[in-house]
């Protein structure tokens, strides 16, 4: 983006309008919530491009995908759940402005709107790597029981380090012995954390 003319200021404010960072580059972080926001939305639902609710189906999905190349089992299964996955978060994480100045065309989104192709291209490839992870673990999720669910947690929240991982680190916001100067707050969520059963496994948060 940065290359492409973008103002990464600008850009993270519309995102996180809000947050205040204690580091010029803490601004990644909310592009690394948007992604997340965009790529986890709609995880919990059972009907995330899949039309079934029975376990085993979706561990022999996981099972099937997890050792494979994106790329080549797109070209294998253009109609699959997966690509079909693939094809409608690219379509809703990169939009058409973004894409425009990435590649001084909209031909990925044409080809995913019109056809049942997909774009031969490292940019594309490289997105369909992380929309797997992301996949795979809802096929895993489901596939468990209980079914295990992402959460995240609200901006202005109180800081849990149980529920909770700060990735800017509590200890700036310590006095020098070692009490914090006020109740630690949630500015937003990084990365999702995960619930399965009465275990956690703790969501990365933004500490404002």
């Amino acid at each position: 983006m940065e290359y492409a003319g973008w103002d990464l200021d600008a850009a993270a404010s519309s995102i996180q309008p809000d947050a205040i960072f204690s580091k010029p580059n803490d601004k990644y972080y909310a592009f690394e919530s948007f992604v997340c926001q965009e790529m986890f939305d709609d995880f919990n639902d059972p009907y995330f491009e899949s039309m079934t609710k029975r376990p085993d189906i979706f561990f022999n999905r996981f099972l099937e995908l997890r050792s494979v190349i994106p790329a080549d089992y797109l070209a294998r299964k253009p109609k699959s759940t997966f690509a079909r996955f693939c094809g409608a978060k690219y379509l809703k994480l990169i939009n058409p402005k973004l894409e425009k100045s990435l590649f001084g065309n909209l031909d990925h989104r044409n080809l995913l709107m019109n056809s049942n192709e997909y774009p031969k291209t490292h940019f594309f490839y490289t997105f369909c790597e992380m929309a797997k992870h992301i996949w795979l673990l809802h096929c895993l999720a489901f596939s468990l029981s209980p079914e295990a669910s992402v959460f995240q947690v609200k901006k202005g929240c109180r800081y849990s380090d149980v529920y909770m991982e700060s990735v800017n680190g509590e200890e700036a916001f310590l006095m020098s012995n070692g009490s914090s100067e006020t109740e630690l707050r949630v500015g937003f969520t990084v990365i999702p954390g995960f619930r399965v059963g009465n275990s956690v496994v703790q969501c990365q948060v933004y500490l404002c």
